[in-house]
């Protein structure tokens, strides 16, 4: 039986797990392979699987909402990646969210009834250049937060170090260094925007398309000029990178030091082991907010706020919002809102005041 490779993709909040995930797919669909993904989402509201869907319709997808794979969502990893399995891709994407355990999850894909229908041919991190010394630093974050970052990083085989546009070369070298002193055998890309050589990683990552399709893949809509000067070559078969390898890198960790489990709340949010809170704020659709009240509102949860991202009908029209390293970025949106919603990911939110605050901004739109 021909084993489905399968491409694990682990970062932090807001590295840019999406847009490369979006720039893989993109190269996948030229060279005509079958792709599948297995989204996972620590808030109720699936804001990146809906990226992808509005820009590949066509694109299988599995979502797992409100918890985590390496812990509360455990459960649900096997069935949902059996059922893309069922579709017969050619390669199969795993995005987890920004704190997951990524050994944790490998361990749990060498399940008796996985075991012989994939094999992991690549372990991907993406890490912030621009956030990364202060995330590292156990004077910035909790011990757990660093944990996680550094065994994100020493659990990887391809690292990408991203946002570094952001950054002064003092700066690059210096999370460059850090990297290395976690993980020293991984290969390592500097970049922006995700932008890599998606025909390197892919032969890196020993990739074998399993026969030869006469039918296309999924399309995408995105302009990517790298992806279109690339010129088509053959990927050749290698090692079953599927058991997991472990390090002594410093910061790495073991399964049994990361109890990640996240302990619902009521109301619309979730609370981790980290101290990692998800709060899914609801945005009546008939009263369109501006863009300097989302900036302020998201700015004043200072640096406790990691994370935030969601759809919002704005005064410019429907929008996709995301705010990552104390930065807002609106894109344009076609998604038919009912009701717009933001989730928000940060350490210990205080909850209750921030939903009040949201309440008072909106009923100053309202009246």
């Amino acid at each position: 039986m021909n084993k489905i490779p399968v491409v694990l993709i682990s970062g932090f909040l807001g590295s840019g797990k999406t847009t490369l995930l979006l720039r893989l797919l993109a190269y996948a669909a030229k060279r005509q392979w079958r792709t599948a993904v297995l989204m996972n989402e620590m808030g109720e509201q699936d804001v990146d699987g809906d990226i992808l869907s509005g820009e590949m319709p066509d694109l299988p997808i599995e979502k797992l909402l409100d918890g985590c794979i390496c812990c509360t969502k455990r459960d649900e990893l096997g069935q949902a990646l059996k059922s893309l399995l069922d579709r017969k891709p050619d390669l199969v994407f795993i995005e987890t969210t920004g704190v997951a355990n990524p050994e944790q999850i490998l361990e749990d894909l060498q399940d008796p009834s996985l075991v012989d229908r994939i094999t992991i041919r690549g372990k991907i991190a993406l890490a912030d250049c621009s956030k990364f010394l202060e995330y590292n630093s156990f004077f910035a974050s909790s011990r757990e937060l660093v944990r996680t970052l550094r065994g994100q990083i020493s659990f990887a085989d391809w690292i990408i170090l991203n946002k570094a546009g952001e950054c002064e070369e003092k700066q690059i070298n210096k999370v460059i260094t850090s990297i290395r002193k976690i993980n020293t055998t991984a290969s390592l890309s500097v970049t922006d925007y995700s932008r890599l050589d998606e025909h390197e990683m892919f032969a890196a990552l020993q990739l074998q398309q399993a026969g030869n399709h006469s039918h296309s893949s999924h399309s995408s809509n995105r302009q990517e000029s790298r992806s279109d000067r690339l010129q088509g070559s053959a990927w050749t078969g290698g090692e079953d990178r599927s058991k997991p390898r472990h390090r002594d890198h410093e910061g790495a960790f073991n399964h049994n030091e990361h109890p990640h489990g996240h302990v619902g709340e009521a109301g619309h949010g979730s609370h981790s082991y980290t101290g990692l809170d998800t709060l899914t704020l609801s945005a009546p659709t008939p009263f369109p907010l501006e863009i300097s009240l989302i900036e302020t509102f998201l700015a004043a949860r200072g640096s406790g706020l990691l994370r935030a991202k969601g759809y919002i009908q704005l005064s410019t029209g429907p929008s996709l919002v995301q705010w990552a390293g104390s930065q807002l970025a609106i894109e344009p949106s076609t998604l038919m809102l009912q009701r717009g919603y933001l989730t928000l990911i940060g350490h210990r939110l205080d909850k209750t005041r921030i939903v009040q605050e949201w309440e008072d901004l909106l009923s100053g739109v309202v009246q």
